[in-house]
């Protein structure tokens, strides 16, 4: 390996670059940036026509929500004390400089005869019988329940508008609404919450950010111990932990240094990525320097000789790997192809750094503690040794049980797993307990959900009469149960005084609805109107069906409709098509990905046999748990897809590290047994040692208030200890039935 020649032939040179390279890191560090955009297809279609949309009715009431909910089971909030918190709520949040409008439903007229207007919300001093007419009056109003109050007058809906000055940070505002809230409705019956596109994106974004720095340094510090624990001193420790940790940093630098913008899932996932693959290569150089020391080698030679035996497998383990993650590069939306750039320069920048790294802290100065007693090469030295041996020997033996079984369960975990559906919920990407996600899961509960969804009807004649096409919208909104009730120009006409079914003669009347109310639904004036309705946090899954179902039924509308033109539109639309889009992007990828290892494996060891022996190790672990989630009905969300497409490239390395000790142990004249032996020695001690760092380093997000991050890391763990077995278990199975030379 040259570029490790230069840090043992040339360590200054080898110290110069890691300068330059180190600076270059920390001054791009400064340019991260995150990139939301959407690459192609029918999600950045959906895109640009809600952005489109929006210009013209403006926002959809869903960026920012207010929901106020009594805390007793069969209060509402009509009762005397309750009704008067909530207009002082209102009231208050309305005088804060920065909020535009405050829509809540007692603003909404309510007219009788004569267009007489009608109070909705009792004033201080109503009696019981006044406020129980404004309650029944507000619940029987078309356009109020089921869109800002629900059904038994406990919750409501308060969207708000901001008008943001420069450099005013939107958190800001949002924290005085908080504080609005929690004065006015300190010790009376309400409750408010924000929630809304907005706050979730907020309440994500702080979690993901302070979550990842928590566990990322809880997890370096327990491996960090693990590997102190394997190593049997502190030097060892940070010759093998620091490597891949500077190469995390240098990724990172390097990529903000060329401009390219780090998404969400670049700035939490890859850091792990890259950790687990850096150290699982620094582990096994280290051991084998370990071992060649206690031979009695010095410490140059040691290094040199460890780096020419493991050298290559660890560049093929990271060319894989990073044309398996490149793989990903293809995919749709920008997310999942800037991931697997980002992962792809990512594990080669951190192969170079533990190449050029780990030889310059292994030959410095400093005393190594190798305990001979207790790393004796004798095959037979300790209990420890003895164990794997008995182990190795009955996978030899049985071999042909082994594979057969393996072979059996993995068609079977195959079959159960074309049963697994991607899905992702919203909810999952909050905290537990935070103020959004407790606010989401009541408007689902209460009213149909946050999410809105705007059915844009348009038009071509001025002299046209949309009335009944948005009836008939309306119905066909009415048909999908999982949708919530329509709201439309034509519910404000029905709300509005006057006799007979033809609602196009009450049109006159509309200057007496709110205006902000009328501009969100009606424009004439452009011949187009919107039916809003919303939708729960289902799933995406559930999503999908949905808007082919409305879209499907809205062509036909316009086949029998000429001149009238429909189109969705809506955060949850866009959202909903995107993610179930790199869903699918990743799963084909990872497909991809599995046939690329197979290739590079094949051309790196010049043997189709050994390529397809690796390939039932490799998949194994993820068909079994990916069966799991099938068999519990679990769906395949975007961090499990994370967690398969990581494992996928460590059981790879693995079997890599594997593959290349028992080819060379073979081409030392040994048997197809003793190489068995002695690989299962040499490198499954690695292997075990190195499983157990990660899943300890891992294995402490699992406390973590995120449900996504529960799910990655449980998988991961899963995995990982599955591909464990695969790689010394049935991949020894695999060689001695079927490499016979």
């Amino acid at each position: 390996m040259k570029l490790s020649g230069i840090s043992i032939q040339y360590p200054w040179l080898a110290i110069f670059l890691f300068a330059i390279i180190s600076a270059f890191s920390i001054f791009g560090s400064n340019s991260e940036k995150e990139n939301r955009k959407i690459k192609s297809g029918k999600a950045k279609a959906d895109y640009k026509f809600t952005k489109a949309v929006s210009r013209e009715f403006g926002p959809d009431g869903s960026e920012i929500i207010l929901l106020i909910n009594h805390k007793e089971k069969n209060g509402d909030l009509f009762e005397k004390g309750a009704s008067e918190s909530y207009k002082k709520l209102i009231k208050r949040i309305k005088k804060i400089p920065s909020v535009s409008q405050v829509f809540s439903f007692d603003q909404i007229p309510s007219y009788g005869m004569g267009l007489i207007r009608l109070s909705l919300f009792p004033d201080k001093g109503a009696s019981i019988s006044q406020r129980n007419e404004c309650r029944k009056r507000a619940l029987n109003h078309p356009i109020i329940v089921g869109h800002l109050l629900s059904s038994d007058a406990r919750t409501s809906l308060i969207p708000i508008s901001l008008n943001l000055k420069p450099n005013e940070e939107i958190s800001n505002v949002l924290n005085l609404i908080r504080k609005e809230a929690n004065k006015v409705l300190n010790g009376s019956k309400l409750e408010a919450k924000l929630t809304g596109k907005i706050p979730i994106d907020i309440a994500r974004r702080e979690a993901m950010k302070t979550e990842k720095l928590r566990f990322q340094i809880i997890g370096y510090v327990l491996s960090a111990i693990l590997a102190l624990i394997f190593f049997r001193g502190v030097v060892m420790t940070l010759i093998v932990t620091l490597p891949p940790f500077v190469g995390v940093l240098w990724t990172i630098g390097m990529l903000g240094f060329t401009n390219e913008r780090l998404n969400s899932l670049s700035m939490v996932i890859m850091p792990i990525i890259l950790t687990m693959i850096g150290f699982t290569n620094a582990a096994h150089i280290v051991f084998q320097f370990r071992r060649e020391l206690i031979i009695g080698l010095g410490r140059k030679e040691a290094m040199t000789v460890s780096m020419q035996k493991l050298g290559l497998p660890c560049m093929l383990s990271a060319l894989t790997t990073a044309a398996g993650f490149a793989s990903l590069t293809v995919a749709e939306s920008n997310m999942i192809s800037d991931f697997g750039r980002d992962c792809a320069v990512g594990t080669l920048i951190t192969f170079i750094a533990v190449i050029l790294l780990l030889p310059l802290l292994g030959l410095l100065p400093i005393p190594l503690k190798v305990q001979m007693e207790s790393h004796s090469i004798k095959i037979n030295s300790s209990s420890w040794q003895k164990f794997i041996l008995i182990l190795i020997r009955f996978v030899i033996k049985n071999a042909k049980w082994v594979v057969s079984i393996s072979v059996v369960l993995t068609i079977f975990f195959g079959w159960l797993t074309s049963n697994l559906k991607p899905d992702m919920h919203l909810l999952n990407q909050l905290p537990d307990e935070s103020e959004s996600g407790e606010a989401l899961k009541q408007a689902d509960k209460s009213l149909g959900g946050i999410q809105a969804i705007r059915i844009v009807t348009e038009w071509e004649s001025d002299n046209d009469n949309p009335i009944p096409i948005i009836r008939k919208i309306e119905e066909i909104v009415e048909q999908e149960k999982l949708l919530s009730r329509p709201l439309s120009v034509r519910g404000v006409l029905d709300s509005l005084p006057g006799f007979g079914k033809d609602l196009s003669l009450r049109m006159p009347l509309l200057k007496k609805a709110p205006q902000d109310l009328i501009n969100t639904l009606y424009r004439p004036d452009i011949n187009k109107a919107v039916v809003i309705t919303r939708i729960q946090d289902l799933g995406v899954a559930q999503y999908t069906p949905v808007y082919e179902r409305l879209e499907r039924k809205l062509e036909e509308l316009s086949k029998s409709n000429p001149g009238y033109k429909f189109g969705l539109a809506g955060g949850a639309v866009g959202w909903g098509r995107y993610v179930h889009r790199m869903l699918n992007d990743m799963a084909l990828s990872l497909a991809a990905a599995s046939i690329i290892i197979l290739v590079m494996i094949s051309i790196a060891f010049r043997s189709l046999r050994i390529g397809l022996i690796s390939m039932i190790p490799n998949l194994f672990p993820l068909l079994a748990c990916a069966a799991v989630l099938a068999f519990f009905k679990m769906p395949l969300s975007l961090e499990i897809v994370c967690a398969f497409t990581i494992c996928l490239g460590i059981a790879a390395d693995d079997a890599i590290h594997f593959l290349s000790r028992y080819l060379s142990e073979k081409k030392n004249g040994l048997d197809v047994n003793h190489a068995l032996e002695i690989s299962f020695i040499r490198v499954g001690q690695v292997l075990i040692a190195t499983t157990v760092v990660l899943l300890c380093g891992l294995g402490s997000v699992l406390f973590s208030s995120l449900p996504m991050y529960r799910a990655f890391t449980s998988v991961a763990c899963a995995t990982l200890s599955t591909a464990l077995i695969a790689d010394l278990i049935i991949l020894p199975a695999l060689l001695k039935l079927f490499d016979k030379k």
